[in-house]
């Protein structure tokens, strides 16, 4: 029963492969479904890390803009540094953690579109903020 304690990792995986069961046979919209996806893979990615790096998945340096499409609104944002799961960003605007976001990246070779969640921003300096974003959805054109 799903009210019962969760008894060790397997139980809460199989829990979870329900849960994602149910939601992808409802009237769930398929980017929270793949949300739900990857955030299975990052459960067991965290649970097999050791150290102190204890992320789903390291983050390295990246250089390059792109465009942070909020609400319909389209805002230039500098990339700080990413990883196979998320970005950080500099933005010239504030989001909510908890927004649901979409990053345009044109590098010149592909064009490269993240829906992703918010979830970190920081006042940086006068009209700067450093947001931390969480992909659940990629499209990789080029």
């Amino acid at each position: 029963m799903a009210t019962d304690p969760v008894q060790n990792f397997q139980d809460l995986l199989q829990r979870f492969d329900d849960l994602l069961e149910s939601a992808a046979k409802g009237p769930i919209e398929p980017e929270v479904v793949d949300y739900l996806r990857s955030t299975r893979t990052r459960m067991i990615r965290v649970r097999e890390r050791t150290g102190e790096e204890r992320r789903a998945a390291p983050r390295h340096p990246e250089a390059g803009t792109g465009r942070l499409v909020v609400a319909g609104k389209d805002h230039p944002v500098q990339i700080l540094d990413g990883s196979e799961t998320g970005f950080g960003l500099l933005s010239p605007v504030p989001v909510e953690p908890d927004t649901s976001v979409r990053l345009d990246i044109d590098d010149g070779r592909e064009a490269e579109i993240y829906e992703a969640l918010v979830i970190y921003c920081a006042r940086k300096e006068e009209g700067q903020y450093h947001l931390g974003l969480d992909i659940f959805s990629s499209l990789h054109i080029g």
